[in-house]
């Protein structure tokens, strides 16, 4: 083979090897980006279900202090009818 054939076919392997090798590096940064952009959702996720969570106890909370409301209410129309008589 002559000398410029053999030093295209050098470099075009060199090509796609560096090629490849940056495209193998690019694929694994990509990977370990998405790993921890869905670790950082995960996280910002739970919080929001903790967040949830403590809202709905708070509204049966709500529901149970206006049970108790009424009871108090009932309790001094009660006592003040009582009271007048």
């Amino acid at each position: 083979m002559s000398d410029p054939v053999l030093v295209a076919i050098i470099t075009g392997i060199c090509a796609v090897l560096g090629q490849w090798i940056i495209s193998r590096q690019q694929t694994t940064k990509r990977k370990v980006d998405d790993a921890v952009r869905d670790a950082k959702l995960d996280d910002r996720l739970a919080g929001v279900e903790k967040r949830l969570d403590d809202h709905n106890n708070y509204a049966s909370r709500f529901i149970e202090i206006q049970t108790d409301i009424a009871v108090i209410k009932n309790d001094i129309k009660t006592l003040y009818k009582e009271h007048r008589t």
